[in-house]
């Protein structure tokens, strides 16, 4: 279920800030402007029993149906998480779904989710504790901890960063410590805004 936490937080990347945000509150309030956001990736996981660091890429989908991450290198694969169920598309092509109905560690990380997608500050704050919050004319920081304990046993802290211009602010960085010595970060770029999914990505999300 590690794997599974650190998907759903990516959810945190999903829309764009409006321009001059100063405060987490703002920040809160803006995070469902773009109903989808689409972009490639690049991941990079870190830990002690790794020799060197993994490295992967490929495209993404956030949106309010769920995440879409598809993995193009150095092999193909998905995973599509809503919050009922994740999706596993194998390299052969295989279709896994897992139902998350009974699943309480699946449930609080669905909580999670919904904190998020509330633009609202107090019910982000409910499932995570702000660390820290910074922005100006160039670029805009944060730093969260989880409170679940459920979530905590899997996920230390993320810091989430990235540019700020006169059209829009955009995450273009994302860092999730699970423990002291396994991390993954993900840098995103190609952005892409839009207020529906197309019916091909709509497929994508169902059993």
């Amino acid at each position: 279920m590690k794997k599974l936490f650190t998907i759903l937080f990516i959810f945190l990347s999903t829309f764009s800030f409006i321009f001059a945000q100063t405060t987490a509150d703002e920040v809160c309030k803006s995070l469902t402007a773009n109903k989808v956001t689409t972009g490639t990736f690049v991941q990079v996981k870190k830990a002690k029993n790794l020799k060197r660091p993994l490295k992967s890429s490929g495209t993404y989908i956030f949106s309010q149906n769920g995440i879409a991450w598809q993995n193009q290198k150095p092999f193909k694969s998905s995973t599509i998480i809503t919050k009922e169920y994740m999706i596993q598309i194998a390299p052969d092509g295989k279709k896994t779904v897992i139902d998350g109905s009974s699943n309480e560690t699946f449930k609080s990380a669905s909580a999670t989710l919904s904190s998020l997608f509330s633009g609202s500050k107090s019910d982000l704050e409910k499932v995570f504790t702000i660390k820290s919050f910074s922005s100006d004319a160039a670029s805009w920081k944060m730093i969260l901890n989880p409170k679940d304990k459920t979530i905590a046993q899997s996920l230390k802290e993320i810091t989430l960063s990235g540019k700020v211009s006169s059209k829009e602010t955009s995450l273009d960085f994302l860092e999730v410590i699970q423990n002291e010595t396994t991390s993954t970060t993900y840098t995103l770029s190609n952005q892409t805004y839009k207020q529906e999914l197309s019916i091909d990505e709509k497929n994508l999300f169902a059993k």
